[in-house]
């Protein structure tokens, strides 16, 4: 039987960012132990596909997984390896500076978590404002340097740059404050205004403005070249990873491999079968109240679309896919595919070596327009 890999959403968080679309939100109320007891109910209802598969990874995202107790995380993560082996897992931990004190992070690392993802997406106190943070650099750095004392030795720092307003010195000085933290892994995206987002209605008011592609284009050319200089392998579009310290759980999602979601709007994908869990907390809720597994779609690709969906994925990492392998999953699919590979290969946008198709490292920024093109 194929690993499995496992995701848990804890959609909780102190405030929403001004930038913020994902299932997340202040909690009310009792809403916080209403949703634990549902988490653990569709843990249940899972309990012998879990029983049945190695666990690969597992990873609790959010929201902000930190804002609950220790406690109350290991008691979920107990319940998805009740055996308390860990091995050689990787189980990770979403976390924002504020949420995190070093007692608790000592608790979380001694109980199995050995992989931490903190979100400090700026070491300047303005843009952080600017994102609706709640946070100051001051915090995140003491946050990563509680990690680091609590023994964590595999941290990842999320950055965020293309905000309104921002000069490519302005990114460059958070950029080489994390390469200083020294952490494993960096992962870098790129400012997205989405609609129903406060920064979304600021745009459209005209109080704010997107930066220009070409501004853009430099930061994220800048930041390749300086975490290249600094050892970091630009393994996927967004991240960079010290050697042997990649994402293991995310590669799972890249190279097509199959996972569970539970929680709010979490995804599944098994047995070449995608399924979404509803994005309204009440549905989610009600439908754990009554026993029943919280679907809100299910989906199934054969053919070309299946074979369109894994090919996309791997190409967004540096290590492509191998052309044998793929022709032999989808023999028919394959040579259809091939023509548009070809095409792009003309072109200069992708390049082939001993069967192996991947993007060139020069061109990752505009891989979703070279994505498209395969669609």
């Amino acid at each position: 039987m194929n690993p499995l890999s496992v995701y848990l959403h804890i959609p909780f968080c102190k405030k929403k960012c001004a930038y913020c679309d994902f299932a997340s939100f202040p909690a009310q109320g009792s809403q916080v132990e209403k949703y634990l007891e549902a988490l653990k109910l569709e843990i249940e209802l899972y309990r012998p596909l879990l029983q049945s598969r190695e666990i690969k990874t597992v990873y609790f995202g959010g929201g902000t997984p930190s804002l609950l107790p220790p406690d109350k995380l290991l008691s979920l993560l107990r319940m998805i390896l009740p055996e308390g082996n860990f091995g050689e897992r990787e189980i990770t931990l979403e976390a924002n500076p504020g949420t995190i004190e070093l007692e608790g992070l000592k608790k979380l690392r001694e109980g199995g978590f050995n992989r931490i993802s903190i979100g400090i997406q700026s070491f300047k106190d303005q843009e952080l404002i600017f994102l609706g943070r709640v946070h100051s650099s001051k915090q995140g750095e003491e946050a990563y340097q509680n990690a680091r004392q609590a023994g964590f030795k595999n941290i990842n720092l999320d950055l965020i740059y293309g905000i309104p307003g921002q000069s490519l010195g302005d990114f460059l000085f958070s950029l080489n404050k994390a390469v200083s933290l020294n952490p494993e892994h960096l992962s870098l995206y790129c400012l997205s205004i989405e609609r129903g987002t406060p920064l979304f209605y600021r745009m459209k008011s005209g109080e704010i403005s997107p930066l220009g592609d070409d501004q853009v284009a430099r930061m994220y050319h800048s930041a390749r070249r300086l975490l290249s200089g600094n050892g970091y392998e630009h393994y996927e579009i967004s991240n960079f990873a010290r050697p042997g310290f990649r994402s293991r759980h995310n590669m799972v999602y890249w190279t097509y491999g199959e996972y569970i979601g539970l929680g709010l709007k979490a995804v599944s994908f098994y047995e070449g079968i995608r399924k979404g869990n509803p994005g309204k907390f009440d549905e989610y809720i009600s439908a754990l109240s009554e026993r029943r597994a919280p679907i809100a779609y299910r989906t199934g690709k054969k053919g070309i679309a299946a074979l369109r969906e894994e090919a996309i994925l791997r190409l967004r990492t540096s290590d492509g896919f191998n052309e044998e392998e793929l022709r032999r999953k989808y023999p028919r699919a394959f040579n259809l595919f091939q023509k548009k590979l070809l095409s792009l290969k003309e072109s200069g946008l992708i390049e082939e070596n001993r069967g192996r198709w991947r993007i060139k490292e020069r061109h990752f920024f505009i891989s979703l327009e070279i994505m498209s093109r395969l669609l």
